[in-house]
C-alpha cells in the first residue's frame, strides 16, 4: 500500500467531487465582476511582495482569476470553450484516479506554486514574481496527455492534433520561458508548479525512458543480427556478407564443423 493509498483510506471522505467545476464557476463569477468594474483584475494574482505587505487574500484569489479578461463576444466564446476543455480533462482524470487523488494532485500543485513563488522572490528580491492560475491548467493538461495521449483536439476547429503532441509543444514553450526568464527567482516560480506532475508521474516517466532505451537496444541488436554473417570461412575470413558470390561448405575437423569457402577449396576464383 502506497502512502497515497494510506491517505485515501484515512481522509478519502474529505474529497470534493467535481472540484474543478467549483473553480470554473468561481472564475466565471470573478470574470463577471471584473468586466463590470466591481473589482480590479490586478488585485487577484499571487504577488509575494504584496502578500508580505498584508494582502493575504492573494494566496487564494489567484486560483479564481479568470484566464482571459478581455471584453467582447469573442472573449466570452473563448472562455466558454476553454472552461469546457478544462472541465472535460479534469473529469477524465477524476474518473481514472478518483476524487481524492485528483484533489491531492491539485492541492499539491497549489501548495508547490505558492512555495515556489516565495522561494523565487527570496532568491531574486529585485524582481516581482506574479503568479496566475496557468499552472493549474498546464498540470491538468499534462496529466491528461499522459493518460490519453491519442485523444485529438481540433486546432482552430479544423486541424486535428493528438494531445501528446500538444503536450510536447507546451513543454517546449515552458522550457523556452524558463530559459528566457530574467532571473533564477522567475525560473523557480516557473518550475515549482510542475513539481506535482513529476511527483505523480515520476514512475511513468522513468518507465518511459527505460522503455525507450530497451527499444533502442532491441533495434540495435536487430541491425547487428541482420548484418551478421551466417557463413565465415575459417581459412581466409570471407563471409557471405563480404563475398556473397562465393559458396560455403562445411567439413568435419576433429569432430567440429569448419566452414570453408569455394576459393579456399580451390573450386573457384574470388
Amino acid at each position: 500500500m502506497t502512502f497515497l493509498d494510506k491517505l485515501e483510506k484515512r481522509f478519502g471522505h474529505w474529497a470534493v467531487p467535481n472540484v474543478v467545476l467549483y473553480v470554473i464557476v468561481a472564475q466565471l463569477v470573478v470574470y463577471a465582476l471584473v468586466i463590470s468594474g466591481r473589482i480590479s483584475f490586478v488585485t487577484l494574482p499571487l504577488i509575494p511582495k504584496a502578500v508580505l505587505n498584508g494582502e493575504l487574500w492573494r494566496l487564494f484569489s489567484f486560483l479564481i482569476s479568470p484566464p482571459n479578461i478581455a471584453g467582447g463576444a469573442m472573449s466570452a466564446l473563448f472562455l466558454a470553450f476553454f472552461w469546457y476543455i478544462f472541465w472535460m480533462m479534469s473529469s477524465a482524470l477524476e474518473q481514472i484516479w478518483g476524487a481524492f487523488r485528483f484533489n491531492v494532485y491539485l492541492l499539491c500543485g497549489v501548495l508547490l506554486t505558492i512555495l515556489a513563488a516565495f522561494v523565487g522572490q527570496f532568491i531574486s528580491p529585485a524582481t516581482t514574481i506574479i503568479i496566475f492560475p496557468d499552472f493549474l491548467y498546464l498540470s491538468v493538461f499534462l496529466a491528461f496527455a499522459v493518460n490519453h495521449p491519442n485523444v485529438e483536439f481540433l486546432i482552430m476547429f479544423i486541424l486535428p492534433v493528438k494531445v501528446k503532441w500538444l503536450a510536447w509543444l507546451a513543454v517546449g514553450l515552458t522550457t523556452f520561458s524558463f530559459l528566457g526568464a530574467p532571473s533564477w527567482g522567475d525560473r523557480i516560480a516557473i518550475l515549482g508548479p510542475l513539481l506535482n506532475f513529476f511527483l505523480f508521474f515520476r514512475n511513468d516517466l522513468v518507465n518511459s525512458v527505460e522503455s525507450r532505451k530497451r527499444r533502442t537496444q532491441f533495434a540495435k541488436q536487430k541491425v547487428e543480427r541482420d548484418n551478421a554473417a551466417f557463413h565465415t570461412c575459417s581459412e581466409c575470413g570471407a563471409t557471405d556478407k563480404t563475398h556473397p558470390e562465393r559458396h560455403f561448405r562445411y567439413k568435419k575437423v576433429d569432430g567440429a564443423s569448419v566452414c570453408i569457402c569455394e576459393v579456399c577449396r580451390g573450386e573457384g576464383a574470388g
